[in-house]
């Protein structure tokens, strides 16, 4: 930073900058005169108001004077630029921001040439705080002007929206989780809008239930229209109206498989939920439901056998009751009554509860009360007493008994023993959370190294993940000699383990004993240490991450392929645009380039479709020529792969003789004819590589004349696509047709295509 002087913001010849804040203090006592911009009293009028006005804004402005770019900010852009302040001041912009550099020096020539430039979300990776940020910005930029009224700097306008930018890509990535939650829902899920129940959305499940149809986008009664008189419609339409939720169990809808099908019954649970807008009119419905119809067949076929019900149950281990549709218990099997010790009919109506142990009575009564309000399925567990005095663990289970109309008749329940299974599932519970607590912290495999002994005891995919068969220790040396030589200084060793300064997280790799793999370990360790404190113990988890290193890899040689694959885009670019400016006026020039681009553009297209692995010679010509007269142009040829580079240049070169025919040759005049012709033939050569023979013809166009000069389309025909097809071009100008032949080694061909 230039040393500044004494001079300060309240002499005469700084007054505009008074009430510019800190900014204001700086900018009067820096050393102007070691810039290109000079000293404060040599400024002109239009410098000073721009500053001036800058300061007085709260809004984060930065003014670059001059061709160099000279940087004079506000108080605002200050706290943007952080620690880079306040060396920024009075810098040239080049060296101000380096990282952005290039970016800003294409700000400088725009605007300095009287352009404005404007961008939102814009992404910049700046150094503000000595590391490396991405940060997303709105930028505007506009020309200040000199007294002659001519571009004398650029001022910017910086909003920072990176917490905005953060903020929307949280809720997209949640709106995405939601909609991936609502397709895979277990019951039917559907979205209506409107007065009319539009379909705006369904999961998968309902999708199911009506047989696949398309119905998003069609009212309801379009969609489904088998629905009408079966009373769902009015329902909704009461539910848009009133505002009131529907919930409705085991209704019966007859629905179609798909539009041809017949009728099939079908039983569904379901709600109907109005949806509203802010301003609380309701807008849609959302509807969820679960078809039920297998169970009520199954509960139908009970009651059509009730006597051999009673039969079964009579015969049954379990315990077996049925109650009212109130819920009133009112008979029992006689396992019931042989396991309690009560007598026939003491049990009935409430008594039931007298033999449940006292704890357990409150929840079980609860859950009975809500199953029977809400006519739902029961299941709850208590324990009940024996005749001996002794309480058993039992699972019981209802289901409501309905007739065809949906009215419950009764219900079935049993209780089954599971007081054996109960503590054997409590002890495997302890257990099984024990593996757990120690799995969460080991993730793969485990592991305890006692490191006096140097004995490793691991878990049993630890063993797996080091190429060794199972076993019940082993010593750490056979594990460090499987730890290839380059990352010996990565592991731990004797003396970091007794110190306890082993690095907690490394990743090193092994080779694989068992078959020679070469495979990258993640190891992350903690110590235990006695009450000196020095270490005894070393636990660990330790996880194969081969297959994430490959990918980092991967990616890094994706990303240097594509490095190169833009530079040579931008290459050819680059050419197309120097040969077709040279020598030519501005509007032949811009309409021959835009067709340059087209043609360059379709290629690209194609290559998109493969990801840039190969394309198809018709592809590239049917998509170059699709543009000019068809009926006029005729194809023939086996749809051959070429590489990239070859396609783009094929596209190319067809784009050229297209134009010169459309303007001079057989297209220009309707009689005119066009043949691409291209085959793969036996070499000729010595060496007897296949020849790829590729051909345009014209006929029947106006006479034809060589022209007077090497144009870029010739040079671009004559040279670039034969280099890049590895042969030779040959262009005649027969008096009766441009005739245009490649004579190429064919491409690699399938085996029998030739």
């Amino acid at each position: 930073m230039p040393a500044v002087d004494t001079t300060t913001a309240s002499d005469r010849g700084h007054a505009f900058l008074a009430g510019g804040g800190q900014l204001g203090s700086l900018i009067a006592a820096f050393d102007w005169a070691s810039t290109s911009i000079g000293p404060i009293s040599g400024w002109p009028q239009s410098l000073k108001t721009a500053v001036s006005l800058i300061l007085r804004s709260r809004v984060p402005i930065v003014m670059l004077w001059g061709e160099d770019g000279v940087m004079i900010y506000n108080d605002a852009y200050s706290g943007f630029a952080g620690g880079r302040h306040p060396r920024l001041l009075g810098s040239r912009v080049r060296e101000g921001w380096p990282e952005v550099a290039d970016f800003n020096d294409n700000i400088m020539k725009v605007c300095l040439a009287g352009g404005t430039l404007a961008y939102r979300d814009q992404m910049l990776t700046l150094n503000r705080t000595g590391e490396p940020e991405q940060v997303w910005l709105d930028l505007d930029y506009s020309p200040v002007l000199d007294e002659s009224g001519e571009p004398a700097g650029v001022i910017a306008i910086v909003i920072e929206t990176t917490a905005k930018v953060a903020a929307e890509r949280w809720r997209a990535s949640e709106r995405d989780r939601q909609r991936q939650m609502f397709e895979q829902a277990p019951g039917f899920m559907a979205m209506l809008s409107g007065p009319d129940h539009v379909f705006e959305l369904t999961n998968a499940t309902y999708r199911q239930l009506v047989g696949h149809r398309d119905v998003i986008g069609k009212p309801l009664r379009e969609a489904l229209p088998e629905v009408a008189g079966q009373g769902f419609v009015e329902l909704l339409d009461h539910v848009f109206t009133s505002g009131e939720a529907f919930i409705g169990y085991a209704l019966k809808a007859d629905l179609r498989r798909s539009p041809d099908a017949p009728k099939e019954d079908r039983f569904i649970d379901l709600v109907y939920q109005p949806v509203r807008a802010p301003s609380g009119e309701v807008i849609g419905i959302f509807v969820q439901g679960v078809d039920v119809t297998d169970r009520l067949v199954a509960e139908q076929a009970l009651r059509r056998s009730e006597t051999q019900f009673r039969t079964f149950a009579e015969a049954m281990p379990n315990h077996v009751w049925t109650a009212t549709p109130e819920g009133m218990l009112d008979w029992f099997n006689p396992r019931v009554y042989a396991y309690s010790g009560a007598a026939n009919g003491a049990l009935d109506g409430q008594a039931w509860s007298t033999i449940v142990h006292p704890d357990d009575i409150g929840p079980a009564s609860e859950k009975w009360r809500q199953a029977l309000a809400a006519a739902v399925f029961y299941e709850t567990e208590f324990r009940l007493r024996r005749h001996d005095g002794v309480y058993r663990w039992f699972i019981s289970r209802a289901v409501p008994i309905r007739d065809t109309d949906g009215v419950i008749l009764r219900w079935i329940g049993t209780n089954t023993d599971i007081d054996d299974q109960k503590q054997a599932a409590e002890a495997l519970l302890q257990s099984e959370r024990r593996l757990q607590l120690s799995q969460n912290a080991a993730g793969i495999a485990a592991l305890e190294l006692d490191i006096a002994s140097g004995i490793v005891v691991g878990s049993e995919g630890f063993w797996d993940l080091w190429g060794l068969s199972p076993r019940d220790s082993v010593h750490i040396s056979v594990l460090e000699n499987i730890v290839i030589p380059e990352d010996k200084d990565v592991r731990s060793n004797q003396r970091t383990r007794e110190e306890g300064s082993a690095v907690p997280n490394v990743e090193y790799r092994i080779r694989r004993p068992d078959n020679g793999a070469l495979r990258w370990l993640s190891r992350h360790v903690d110590f235990v240490h006695d009450e000196t404190g020095k270490p005894i113990k070393m636990f660990g988890v330790m996880q194969d991450v081969t297959d994430r290193r490959e990918a980092q890899a991967r990616q890094e040689l994706l990303t240097h392929e594509l490095e190169h694959r833009i530079k040579n885009i931008l290459a050819m670019v680059a050419a197309i645009a120097s040969q077709t400016l040279r020598n030519t006026d501005i509007v032949t020039a811009s309409a021959t380039f835009n067709e340059r681009l087209r043609a360059l553009a379709n290629a690209h297209d194609i290559l998109n479709k493969t990801r840039w692995t190969s394309a198809s010679i018709r592809e590239v010509v049917d998509n170059t020529i699709a543009s000019f007269p068809a009926e006029q142009i005729f194809i023939s040829g086996p749809a051959l792969p070429i590489n990239p580079k070859m396609a783009l240049t094929l596209a190319l070169a067809v784009n050229e003789l297209a134009t010169n025919a459309l303007k001079y040759g057989a297209l220009s005049v309707p009689e005119g004819k066009v043949s691409i012709e291209w085959s793969v033939q036996p070499s000729a050569e010595a060496d007897g590589q296949p020849r790829l023979v590729w051909r345009w013809r014209e006929q029947g166009g106006p006479p034809v004349t060589p022209p007077s000069r090497r144009g870029f389309g010739r040079f671009l025909i004559e040279r670039v696509l034969g280099t890049d097809f590895g042969g030779s071009v040959r262009i005649d100008y027969n008096s009766d047709g441009v005739e245009c032949e490649l004579n190429a080694p064919a491409p690699h061909l399938p085996t029998g295509l030739y």
